[in-house]
């Protein structure tokens, strides 16, 4: 049941001028990618999800990014779009990096302030995207001020970390975006080994169909630069809170199991309660055959004779007497 292939979950918009966006995706050329994992397989996996458009954001190298413009279609409505950026650090944190022409920048240090960008020319400047796990609250003067700022923060990471921070703090997220008026976004963190994404940017964008790949970027950072805070509706896939005392830990599991019953359709609920009857009956069965195999393995066995010669009762207690 485990590796046995299955649908994953997609997000479908009906709306011709809404565009599902994967901010933050990995590939092979990352150091952490898995291997085999390329961009034309990142592609099918984003588009079984149901996104339209992906930033491929390998650790400090655009390989990725160039391989994966090749395959691109023509038009944004002709198949996934797989668009290019690069993510480096600042410091502890990871910040996505996108605008930047990857065939003209060089990433001279995997430290942003020491790496050399250079925009695409567009008219839309290269924006910075924090990523989680990282300290949202302690952001650097120098990406709010500096010559390429941030422009929106990541409310929803695909990775243990990233969902844990996520729902830990995520008033305080949305008060920072607030504050700043930067956007909330969402990246599945992909790296090739999950087979869910966690959550969907998802952006109006009239008239995105007909764009080209290199139309849709800027267009993409545009709405992101013109409305701020209120660019991006992040659509998550529910899960259980976190636990913040002993009794809610205690009752995690029953959390979660009432999180996915909630989520379900009709068909999903009577297939996980059959399949659960099954496994448990299969178990007790199994458990029954062996409690029944060791106790007929145990009256099998020669009983050894004592080497205490018996006793006469009747004798012993008349000495008694």
């Amino acid at each position: 049941m485990l590796i046995a292939p299955r649908p994953m979950a997609s997000l479908e918009l009906n709306d011709r001028d809404l565009i599902a966006v994967d901010f933050h995706s990995h590939t092979e050329a990352s150091h952490d990618g898995r291997a085999g994992f390329t961009a034309e397989r990142s592609r099918e996996w984003h588009r079984s999800s149901g996104f339209d458009a992906v930033y491929v954001t390998d650790h400090q190298t655009f390989d990725g990014a160039l391989e994966a413009v090749k395959g691109n279609p023509n038009l944004a409505a002709e198949g996934t779009v797989l668009l290019p950026g690069v993510e480096l650090r600042d410091g502890d944190e990871h910040l996505i990096l996108i605008g930047v022409d990857p065939r003209r920048m060089k990433i001279s240090s995997p430290d942003w302030e020491g790496a050399a960008v250079a925009a695409d020319g567009g008219p839309a400047p290269p924006i910075l995207l924090l990523s989680l796990p990282g300290d949202v609250l302690r952001i650097p003067s120098t990406e709010i001020h500096g010559p390429i700022k941030l422009a929106g923060i990541e409310a929803s990471d695909g990775c243990p970390r990233g969902l844990a921070q996520a729902a830990m703090q995520r008033d305080s997220i949305v008060a920072i975006s607030a504050r700043l008026g930067v956007a909330l976004v969402s990246g599945s963190d992909n790296h090739g080994w999950g087979r869910a994404a966690p959550a969907w940017s998802v952006l109006r964008i009239p008239g995105w169909r007909a764009m080209t790949p290199a139309q849709l970027d800027i267009a993409i950072r545009q709405t992101i630069l013109a409305r701020g805070a209120s660019a991006v509706q992040v659509i998550a896939r529910r899960t259980a809170a976190p636990p913040h005392n002993t009794i809610q830990s205690a009752l995690g599991g029953f959390s979660v199991g009432l999180v996915m019953a909630r989520t379900m359709s009709s068909t999903d609920r009577v297939s996980w309660v059959a399949w659960s009857w099954v496994l448990c009956f299969l178990s007790l069965r199994r458990a029954r055959a062996t409690r029944n195999r060791r106790r007929a393995s145990a009256n099998a066995r020669p009983r050894k004779r004592s080497r205490t010669p018996p006793m006469d009762v009747a004798a012993a207690m008349s000495r008694a007497s």
